[in-house]
C-alpha cells in the first residue's frame, strides 16, 4: 500500500513537522521530498555537526505509520558505530520495537542529530553511544557469507599454543544457504598432532593445509587488507612470515588471533596484487542438556529400520536426532521426486536408493553415527546370502522397526524379533491419511508379533469394523464415508512416525520402566472409521502369548556333543609336495 497516496493528511503532517524542525534549530537542511523507483517516500536533508555537513536519506516504510521510517547516510558511508548492513541503516532512539504511530519522521531526524553529537563530540575523539539495543549474533552475522566455526575447546587449543609459533592447520570447508563454513579439523602435522577438534560437522572440501599463529594482544577485527594483515605480521616481527603468505602467488591460509579474537584469513592472486577474504570466527556454545537423562546410553544402540520410504525416513531421523548412534536400514526402493512429499529426503537425492540417501541424512544430522545399509527387498526375490546377511544384522539390533506395511515384510521381521529376542515396533497409515496404528512388541512382555497382530484383528472386530488393508501399501489415497477423496499428506504421516519413534525410544531407554500403559494404539486424524474425531486415540490392550526366543528340543548334553562332532567339515589334508619340502 502506498501510504502517502492514501493518507495525505499523514504526508501533509509529516513534512509540516520537519519543516517546523528545520525552522528552529540551525543545524538543518531539508533538501526534497520525492518518491523512489518502488515508490517509496524519501525526504533528502543535512546536519552540520563541527566542521562539516552530512548528507542523509530517511525512507518511509510502506507500512507507515505503522513501522518507523528509516535513516541512511546518503552515500552508504559508515558515520557511527551505531549503523549495520551495506546501506548504512543508523541504529537510532525510535525502533520497530518501541514504535508508536505518533512520532514523525521529525523525531527521527532529531534522533540521528543526538546521535552524531554524543557519538562525536567536540573533542574530536569517537565514542560509543549509549545503546538500548541488546547484541544479536543473528544480526551481526547477516553480512558474513565466510565464517569460522569453533568450538570452546577449539578455542582452548588455540590459545595454549606456543608465543609466535607457527603451526601446521588443517581445516575443511562447507557451503550451505549461501554461506561458507570452515571448521578446523587438526592442529600439527598429521602423524603428530597437537590438537583434533571435537566439532562434529559434516565433512566437507578438502581438508586444506594452512598456518595457525598465535599473537599475544592481537587484534584482528579490523584487519580488511593485504596491507592491514602485512602491517599485522611485520607488528608481530612475522616477517618470515609475512613472505610465505603474502608475498607469493600461490593460495594460502593463516588463523592468526589471540584470546577470542582469531580470524582465518584466505589471500590469493599474483604477488603484486593480492586479494584476502576474512573467515568471521563464530564460537559454538556449548550444549546444555538438550535430551533426557535416560538418552544417554542410546548411541551405543542399534536400530533396524525395514523400509526407507515416509514412514521409516521420518523415523530413523528422530531417533538420530535423539543420539542413537548405530543404524541398520533396509530397502530396495529407488528415491523420486515425487517422493519428496512424505520423505525426509529432499531433491537432492532423487534417482539414489532410498537407504543410500538416508545413510547421507544420517551421517550429516549426527556424522559420527554409524550407518549400515542392504539395497534389497526383505520377503521379495532375493539371494540366499543377501537374505541371510540382512537377516543376520537385524538379529543382531537392540531394537526392529517395520515401516513397510508388507504382509511378507513383517513375517519375516517378526520371525527374527522373535527367535532372536529383539523388541520390535511397527506402524502403519491408514488410507486417506484417517489415521494409523502404532503398536509393539517386547520379549516376555508381550505377545510375539505374529500373536500380536492377531489381537489387533481381534479388537477390530470388536469394535465392528473391519481391519484397514491398503491394496498398496506405498499409497495414501482413500474415500470418506460421504466419498470425498482423502489423501494422507506429510502431516500425517509425521504424526504417526512421531508417535513410532516415541515408541522405539522408550523401549531403548526405558526397558523396563515403560511410560505406555499398553503396547498399540490407534491413532486418529480424522472422524473417520473407527475414530470418533481428529486425535481420538485408541489403545489396545495386547495380552501375553506365544514363546520368545530360539525353538530348542530337549536333547541332553552328551547326544548334543555326538550331533556337532558328527557334522563337523572334514579335517584337511596336508599338501604331500609341501610335507616334502
Amino acid at each position: 500500500m502506498t501510504w502517502w497516496v492514501f493518507q495525505n493528511s499523514r504526508l501533509v503532517a509529516e513534512k509540516a513537522a520537519l519543516a517546523e524542525l528545520e525552522g528552529r534549530v540551525d543545524w538543518l537542511r531539508v533538501a526534497s521530498w520525492q518518491a523512489d523507483s518502488e515508490l517509496a517516500m524519501c525526504v533528502t536533508f543535512s546536519i552540520a555537526h563541527g566542521d562539516r555537513e552530512l548528507a542523509f536519506r530517511m525512507r518511509y516504510p510502506s507500512v507507515f505509520p505503522d513501522s518507523p521510517p528509516m535513516v541512511f547516510t546518503e552515500d552508504q558511508s559508515q558515520i557511527s558505530l551505531h549503523q549495520y548492513g551495506p546501506s548504512g541503516e543508523l541504529c537510532l532512539e525510535h525502533r520497530p520495537d518501541n514504535w508508536h504511530p505518533s512520532i514523525t519522521g521529525a523525531d527521527m531526524v532529531a534522533s540521528c542529530r543526538r546521535l552524531l553529537v554524543e557519538e562525536q563530540p567536540d573533542t574530536g575523539e569517537t565514542v560509543h553511544a549509549r545503546s538500548a539495543h541488546v547484541s544479536s549474533l543473528g544480526r551481526d552475522l547477516r553480512s558474513k557469507s565466510c565464517r569460522l566455526l569453533l568450538s570452546e575447546q577449539d578455542l582452548h587449543a588455540l590459545n595454549g599454543l606456543p608465543e609466535l609459533a607457527a603451526n601446521v592447520l588443517s581445516f575443511t570447508e562447507n557451503k550451505a544457504a549461501s554461506v561458507y563454513l570452515a571448521s578446523i579439523e587438526r592442529i600439527g602435522p598429521e602423524d603428530k598432532p597437537i590438537w583434533t577438534s571435537d566439532l562434529a560437522l559434516p565433512k566437507g572440501n578438502g581438508p586444506e593445509e594452512g598456518t595457525v599463529v598465535r599473537v599475544p594482544g592481537a587484534s584482528t577485527s579490523g584487519v580488511r587488507s593485504v596491507d592491514d594483515l602485512r602491517a599485522q605480521l611485520d607488528k608481530a616481527e612475522l616477517g618470515d612470515l609475512r613472505g610465505e603468505l603474502i608475498e607469493t602467488d600461490g593460495l594460502t591460509h593463516l588463523l592468526i588471533g589471540d584470546a577470542r579474537d582469531w580470524t582465518l584469513f584466505w589471500t590469493f592472486g599474483k604477488a603484486a596484487e593480492r586479494k584476502i577474504i576474512n573467515y568471521t570466527t563464530v564460537v559454538v556454545p556449548l550444549d546444555g542438556q538438550r535430551l533426557p537423562d535416560q538418552f544417554e546410553d542410546l548411541w551405543g544402540k542399534t536400530v533396524g529400520i525395514v523400509g526407507c520410504g515416509s514412514m521409516g525416513s521420518k523415523i530413523a531421523a528422530s531417533l538420530c536426532r535423539a543420539g542413537v548412534g548405530k543404524f541398520v536400514l533396509i530397502d530396495e526402493d529407488i528415491f523420486f521426486p515425487g517422493n519428496v512429499v512424505r520423505n525426509e529426503l529432499d531433491l537432492r537425492y532423487a534417482g539414489t536408493h532410498k537407504a543410500s540417501g538416508l545413510r547421507e541424512r544420517l551421517t550429516n544430522l549426527s556424522p559420527g553415527a554409524d550407518v549400515r545399509t542392504f539395497r534389497m527387498s526383505l520377503g521379495g526375490q532375493e539371494s540366499a546370502a543377501s537374505m541371510a546377511g540382512a537377516l543376520e544384522a537385524l538379529g543382531d539390533c537392540d531394537a526392529l522397526i517395520d515401516a513397510t506395511a508388507s504382509p511378507e515384510a513383517f513375517n519375516m521381521i517378526a520371525s527374527v524379533a522373535t527367535r532372536r529376542k529383539v523388541p520390535m515396533v511397527w506402524a502403519e497409515v491408514f488410507a486417506g491419511g484417517i489415521g494409523g496404528l502404532i503398536a509393539r512388541a517386547r520379549p516376555d512382555w508381550d505377545p510375539t508379533p505374529l500373536v500380536a497382530r492377531g489381537q489387533i484383528d481381534v479388537w477390530c472386530k470388536d469394535q465392528g469394523v473391519t481391519w484397514i488393508k491398503p491394496e498398496n501399501p506405498g499409497r495414501y489415497e482413500g474415500q470418506s464415508q460421504d466419498e470425498t477423496p482423502l489423501i494422507a499428506d506429510d502431516a500425517d504421516v509425521s504424526v504417526v512416525a512421531g508417535h513410532a519413534s516415541r515408541c522405539a525410544l522408550d523401549i531403548l531407554a526405558r526397558p523396563q520402566a515403560s511410560i505406555f500403559p499398553v503396547s498399540a494404539y490407534m491413532i486418529g486424524l480424522s472422524s473417520e472409521w473407527v475414530f470418533d474425531q481428529p486425535f481420538d486415540t485408541r489403545p489396545i490392550d495386547l495380552q501375553p502369548d506365544g514363546e520368545w526366543g530360539e525353538t530348542m528340543e530337549v536333547t541332553d548334553a552328551e547326544a548334543a556333543l555326538k550331533i556337532f562332532m558328527e557334522h563337523l567339515p572334514p579335517k584337511e589334508e596336508p599338501d604331500a609336495a609341501a610335507v616334502a619340502e
